[in-house]
């Protein structure tokens, strides 16, 4: 068994930093802390719950009256001045409609302390809370005012009913007699004074209308006289209101119109003409004004200079005859100059008589335009006239009709509000409603347990899951130790059969915690059987022998999770060594319930050699346990000592495996003096114990010893709290234990 130490290949790790946090929460985050923080949630939840009691219990019962009504502007009284008396009330702005204006008016201080005073609702609660220091003598004081109108407004709440135009009147109070009779009571007095500021707006507008007649039959006759006056005077006989009596004025322009079309299109086609003959082109003037004397004259020039092109051609040009004929085209040519220049002055004097009457045409049109534009301005100013004296004589007619009518409508002018329904007395109170404030306190109460839950959670630096190790420091978590009890706690001892003694004695050998041997069957030491697997497999070329486990602190379950392991190594048939390096607080002999008088220390003084080894369990004749033995002086020392290297190789060829329980990391480096001589470190980490800090520690302390660290141990983890563990069934492999009803649902075994 002789060899080298096992050189498994080492995992690159990226450093000591905190892997970044997750910026997205999923539903797995959320079912995590809602089980971590379950009874913080819980608390939360309570304290709402307590508050919701004490609101319920401490608060005055508050009743509350609805009075229905309808406001009917559509209704309109027969003296059709609706508007008059409306705009002589006053009371409406223009953004606002009357609906709004009508629950304004019911909102008033006026209306208010009409009711106030007819339900003499002084001595009434909690009206009568006013008069503590200053009691009621039948005047309010302005602060007694102030805060009446303050109680009752607050109590007070008139708006319209969603969908509809009818208005609820509201009124709470701790009296149900009382809110009902103010509800009806804001409906009375609002309907007494809307019927009187209507009727005392009715007999205002008939006075004022009376006053308005007679300077408005004055202005009727002046409006008359002025139009008759007007009228002779612009010669306006022949124009009636619809503005006719102006046909021959515009027929006059129509003519002078076309006139002046007519001259223009003469006037562009003698101009054409002029232009042309400025060109002094023969062909271009026979074109649009044809000439026998032109035309004769083209032709004998054209036969002249065809002569002239042979004679010459053949004889030369000095042959008599070509001068002859030379001389004979001079003449014609200058007869068509002759002949053009009078074609030229025939067609400029035909241009300038077509502008000239053109000009003519044009002056008659603006002429009629002018008489057209006087026309017309004298007629609408008659318009203008003859309207402002229809205009006042209709609203004098019609103003002494509304007049005789006045004085009989003025009395029928009633209010435009009708009761829906009155208000009845309330049976139940509206608040408080104690299973709304009790759902609302729960309510209140999960939001403060969740808030709570999440800032614990923030400020949460322990590993929790596997996954929480792996992140911080970058290795690989090779199993999970489920939270369990140990059976003593569970009462596992039965009697009354020898089997059960049995039983009781086996157990006796060993403290309960030692579950892959009291219970090798349950899922806690599946748990530790994946260990040892994942041990096994953590090296390329060969299964490591000497193993060392390690943690941050103590009470970390090293000694626990050492032992068992042991025990799993043990089960294969394989000779295990179990060796407890932790000199100074070593706990493998209590965990064997074994005598500590021998151990490591003896051997590296080499004492006793043959006592320091003990076989624990009959039953596991292959498991070799070394205690601690007593305390020595310097137990880093003697661990970094020359016997203890010996030792680690003599190990090495007795035993198939050797599992070393160190001392924490942090708090003695005793463990770092034998951590670079074994072939695989495991660092231990406890859910919900272990920081995150302290683990990158004992990572970087390990890293600077030239350790060979393989992975992490995750123990005591709560189950639900492991992704891959929760299955959407329960989930069961044939595993008999008594641990899992209190840990860990959904791992019960079933028989």
């Amino acid at each position: 068994m002789e060899g080298p130490a096992v050189q498994p290949e080492r995992q690159v790790a990226a450093g000591p930093q905190l892997a970044p946090e997750q910026a997205i929460i999923t539903p797995s985050d959320i079912r995590k802390i809602l089980i971590k923080r379950k009874w913080l949630i819980l608390a939360g939840i309570v304290v709402g719950l307590a508050f919701a009691a004490v609101y319920i219990l401490t608060t005055i019962p508050q009743y509350e009256a609805i009075a229905l009504i309808d406001i009917n502007e559509g209704q309109q009284s027969n003296i059709g001045i609706s508007e008059l008396v409306q705009q002589e009330q006053g009371g409406i702005e223009a953004d606002l409609t009357r609906t709004a204006t009508e629950i304004a008016i019911m909102q008033s201080d006026t209306v208010s302390l009409d009711v106030i005073n007819s339900l003499d609702l002084y001595h009434k609660q909690p009206f009568a809370q006013v008069f503590v220091r200053q009691p009621y003598n039948g005047k309010l004081t302005p602060n007694q005012r102030i805060e009446m109108l303050s109680i009752f407004k607050g109590s007070t709440k008139i708006a319209t009913k969603p969908g509809t135009q009818l208005v609820e009147v509201r009124f709470r109070n701790q009296s149900p007699a009382v809110a009902a009779s103010v509800s009806n009571a804001i409906v009375d007095r609002y309907m007494d004074r809307s019927r009187r500021a209507r009727y005392e707006g009715t007999t205002r507008i008939s006075e004022w209308l009376a006053k308005q007649l007679e300077p408005l039959k004055n202005q009727v006759t002046e409006s008359q006289d002025a139009l008759s006056t007007y009228q002779k005077q612009n010669n306006l006989i022949g124009v009636d209101s619809n503005g006719s009596g102006q046909d021959l004025t515009i027929e006059d322009m129509r003519v002078a119109n076309q006139q002046l079309s007519e001259a223009q299109a003469d006037r562009v086609v003698k101009e054409a003409r002029y232009r042309m003959a400025m060109t002094r082109n023969p062909e271009l003037l026979l074109s649009v004004a044809p000439s026998a004397t032109l035309s004769q004259l083209q032709q004998q020039a054209a036969a002249l200079t065809v002569q002239q092109a042979q004679l010459q051609s053949k004889f030369g040009p000095e042959w008599p005859r070509v001068k002859e004929v030379q001389g004979s085209l001079v003449q014609v040519r200058k007869a068509i100059d002759v002949e053009i220049n009078n074609m030229q002055q025939r067609f400029q004097v035909e241009y300038e008589t077509a502008l000239s009457t053109e000009n003519l045409m044009r002056k008659r049109l603006e002429d009629a335009k002018q008489q057209a534009y006087q026309q017309n301005r004298s007629s609408a100013e008659y318009q203008i006239l003859r309207h402002g004296a229809d205009s006042a004589s209709d609203l004098y007619d019609a103003l002494q009709t509304r007049l005789k009518e006045a004085g009989i409508t003025a009395g029928l002018n009633a209010t435009q509000i009708d009761i829906v329904d009155r208000a009845v007395t309330p049976a139940l109170p509206v608040f408080p409603v104690k299973r709304n404030d009790a759902a609302i306190g729960l309510a209140a109460g999960l939001v403060l347990g969740l808030a709570l839950a999440l800032f614990a959670e923030t400020i949460d630096d322990t590993i929790r899951t596997s996954d929480d190790a792996e992140s911080v420091v970058g290795l690989p978590s090779l199993a999970v130790i489920p939270h369990f009890e140990p059976a003593q706690k569970k009462g596992v001892s039965a009697a009354g059969t020898a089997a059960a003694e049995a039983e009781r004695e086996r157990m006796a050998r060993v403290s309960p915690d030692l579950i892959s041997y009291t219970e090798p069957q349950s899922y806690v030491s599946e748990g530790f059987r994946t260990l040892r697997s994942s041990i096994l497999l953590s090296a390329v070329d060969r299964e490591p022998k000497l193993i060392l486990l390690t943690s941050s602190f103590a009470t970390e379950g090293k000694s626990t999770c050492a032992a068992n392991l042991a025990i799993s190594f043990a089960r294969r048939s394989a000779r295990v060594l179990l060796v407890d390096t932790d000199l100074r607080k070593g706990t493998l002999h209590m965990k064997f319930r074994t005598s500590n008088r021998f151990g490591l220390s003896t051997l590296l003084v080499r004492e006793n050699e043959e006592s320091s080894y003990e076989n624990p369990l009959p039953d596991l004749p292959n498991l070799t346990l070394v205690t601690r033995g007593p305390v020595t002086v310097n137990p880093g020392e003697a661990l970094a000592s020359r016997s203890m290297e010996e030792l680690l190789q003599r190990w090495r060829s007795e035993y198939d495996h050797i599992i070393l329980d160190s001392s924490p990391v942090l708090a003695v480096a005793d463990t770092l003096s034998i951590a670079p001589q074994v072939d695989a470190c495991f660092i231990l980490v406890r859910s919900g114990v272990t920081r995150k800090k302290a683990l990158l520690r004992t990572r970087e302390q390990m890293r600077r010893v030239n350790s060979r660290v393989q992975g992490i141990i995750v123990n005591d983890v709560d189950l639900r709290l492991e992704n891959y563990y929760t299955y959407s069934k329960r989930y069961n492999y044939s595993y008999n234990s008594t641990y899992g009803a209190g840990y860990g649902g959904g791992m019960d075994a079933e028989q």
